[in-house]
């Protein structure tokens, strides 16, 4: 049944009043997020850029040798052209399964809170997307779809939690764009634009997980944007695997592109291999046909491409990965 502002519900509809207060009751949205919040210590931005002597050489599609329209952005991402959106009149915490069709929440919900299994959001404009299936049930789980999520100013994940999938999205906004526990889909979405505040010292990054497992980050764009500001905050990497929590297993990150920052990204990707992590070996971490942009310093991020990736540990493997011009490039 499809009620106002496109709230389909699969089983009967409850008030938007009950949901609210359970959002109450429950303690969740900030509470929920900030207790697996980032720990420390992270490998932060860099302290600046590479020095002088390194080659300086902004690149397109013709310099580089990879098009960039193959790969998500403006033009491919987000909610349809055509699509005329309703306000959102439904709950902002989703305890029944539902769809979310064709809708604003943005001036409505500071997040959608998930806690029921199979919801879905679709051709949408949504704030932030809390799956809180780790906490409170394993069978939660949340796809968001040809949607805009404007997580805008908050210190979190845009899209956060276990058991999601995110296709054809574009992300905004938080402090990473999707922040993963466990069983991760991310498809040709378009990840860029996080928010990093001044006077304090946060860390971004495009993808990251503090641990976990059955991760698939495949045909996306991933931009760590933030440039270093005065107080130490700016970008870790486009991608970040940290063993901080539990071990990181089984991740696939194919074809996607990772964007240089040479102001602020330490490296674009962090591998899983950190001996000063709690669980500092990472396992089944495959990176295959990816491409990292060189940007200004030919590099990619101030320090390098990637790093913390160890080829030997079981199931790992580096397969196909290419510079923005199409030389080979290994870890």
């Amino acid at each position: 049944m499809l009620g106002a502002g496109g709230y389909v519900m699969a089983r009967n509809r409850r008030t938007a009043a009950l949901a609210v207060a359970a959002l109450v009751a429950a303690g969740l949205g900030a509470v929920g997020y900030r207790a697996l919040a980032q720990p420390e210590p992270e490998p932060g931005p860099a302290d600046g850029p590479v020095s002088a002597g390194a080659t300086s050489s902004p690149r397109d599609t013709e310099s580089s040798g990879y098009d960039t329209s193959v790969f998500p952005g403006p033009d491919n991402t987000g909610v349809p052209p055509g699509t005329e959106l309703e306000p959102y009149a439904g709950p902002c915490t989703l305890i029944e399964t539902v769809v979310l069709s064709g809708v604003d929440a943005t001036g409505v919900c500071p997040a959608i809170v998930v806690q029921a299994p199979g919801v879905r959001i679709e051709g949408s404009r949504v704030p932030r997307v809390e799956s809180t299936a780790t906490q409170v049930d394993p069978t939660f789980s949340v796809e968001v779809v040809d949607s805009e999520v404007v997580a805008g100013g908050w210190i979190g994940g845009a899209v956060w939690g276990s058991n999601l999938t995110v296709r054809r999205v574009e992300v905004t906004g938080g402090q990473h764009s999707v922040h993963c526990g466990t069983n991760c889909v991310v498809e040709d979405s378009w990840l860029h634009d996080q928010f990093n505040p001044d006077g304090e010292a946060a860390h971004n990054n495009a993808f990251i997980t503090n641990g976990g497992t059955d991760m698939v980050v495949r045909h996306n764009t991933l931009h760590c944007t933030p440039t270093l500001n005065a107080t130490g905050g700016g970008c870790t990497a486009d991608l970040s695997l940290f063993g901080d929590f539990e071990p990181v297993g089984d991740v696939l990150v194919e074809d996607n592109l990772f964007k240089a920052n040479g102001d602020s990204i330490s490296f674009c990707a962090y591998g899983g291999d950190a001996p000063g992590k709690p669980f500092p070996e990472a396992t089944g971490i495959v990176f295959r046909g990816n491409v990292f942009e060189r940007g200004d310093n030919d590099m990619c991020g101030v320090y390098g491409p990637v790093t913390s990736f160890n080829a030997a540990s079981a199931g790992n493997a580096w397969q196909d990965n290419t510079w923005d011009d199409g030389t080979p490039l290994t870890p």
